[in-house]
């Protein structure tokens, strides 16, 4: 048994551009300890071997049958996120998992029971959960009727699923977290350009909610130009932010307030938030829920909910391209039926 205060034992899964990064955090983090990295490909491992001075192994197996683990990062492709989570689970080795945690829901549900029985944590890879400006929204934000949310990158990083699942699921999180009403009705549209990768390349939805907010969210990733952008529209306020920053987040904020003679003007503020490695900050945060005494920052029942609206629209996009005969009426509003 690990004593108490001794650092975490941390295996790194898939040492691709961002396991390589989850890797160097943990190597930076004092409460951890990185023992060891997977890849199946052996070139990967060579690098990885000369970068972090760690052993490597080809798989998982190899991993649980030679190296005592506690904790577990999976940056793996998404068609083995279940597996390997599983795997690692059952071995009794607490679980970070890159988002999408699966590719379909029921995959993700089996995974949530399953750490439950076991008793192990299970956390997904919502970074943008640990922006500051992402946390300051969620304090100040009270009642938004409009958001817009522009992701918006250049080449794919992920190519085995598809732009929603990849880059707006990030914004469908933030989207759920701050209207916090039922969702009642979605629109969604897309557009497919390269052939040899899985799923839409662009995508365009339209969340209406119960209490009557809409956000409008847009993400590609063949687009000319980066850009990640969030507006956030109140009564009285907007807020406007920008992620491209970096290291800092820039969250202006227009209020529109009138003058001694009826004339409306707006003001606006700027505030730079300085983003200090959203990413050590969620590996942190997930090695200090280990000991059980840190609520999670997203709850597992956050995750499903955001992959269920995320697949769904999935969904509505494979059912519109597999019917191209569809009428007017139903291309417009892929729920007609």
């Amino acid at each position: 048994m690990t004593p108490p205060d001794a650092p975490v034992r941390v295996a790194v899964i898939g040492v691709g551009v961002m396991g390589r990064h989850h890797a160097r955090n943990y190597l930076a983090l004092p409460g951890a300890d990185l023992v060891a990295v997977v890849d199946p490909d052996p070139d990967a491992r060579a690098r990885a071997e000369r970068e972090f001075g760690v052993p490597t192994h080809p798989d998982v197996r190899t991993l649980l049958a030679t190296t005592a683990v506690d904790a577990a990062s999976v940056v793996a492709p998404t068609r083995h996120h279940y597996a390997l989570t599983d795997a690692l689970m059952a071995a009794g080795v607490h679980v970070l998992v890159e988002k999408p945690v699966t590719a379909t829901v029921e995959e993700a549900e089996a995974l949530v029971r399953r750490s439950r029985e076991l008793g192990v944590v299970l956390q997904v890879g919502h970074i943008t959960r640990f922006f500051r400006a992402v946390q300051l929204l969620q304090e100040r934000v009270e009642a938004p009727y409009l958001v817009e949310a522009r992701r918006l990158a250049q080449q794919a990083r992920i190519t085995d699923v598809g732009v929603v699942l990849d880059l707006m699921i990030h914004d469908i999180d933030i989207v759920l977290g701050l209207v916090g009403a039922d969702l009642r009705d979605v629109t969604v549209s897309g557009f497919t350009l390269n052939d040899d990768q899985v799923g839409e390349d662009v995508a365009a939805a339209q969340l209406t909610f119960a209490n009557g907010a809409v956000a409008r969210l847009l993400a590609s990733r063949v687009a000319p130009d980066a850009e990640r952008t969030l507006v956030v529209a109140e009564r009285d306020r907007t807020f406007r932010v920008d992620f491209l920053r970096e290291p800092h987040t820039e969250i202006a904020v227009y209020r529109s307030r009138p003058d001694a003679t009826g004339d409306t003007h707006v003001r606006s503020d700027l505030q730079v938030v300085a983003e200090d490695n959203p990413l050590r900050e969620e590996l942190a945060h997930f090695l200090a829920r280990l000991g059980g005494d840190v609520a999670p920052i997203g709850t597992l029942e956050d995750d499903l909910r955001s992959l269920r609206v995320a697949t769904d629209l999935v969904r509505r996009l494979d059912a519109r391209d597999a019917a191209p005969t569809a009428s007017a009426a139903a291309v417009a509003d892929p729920g007609v039926r």
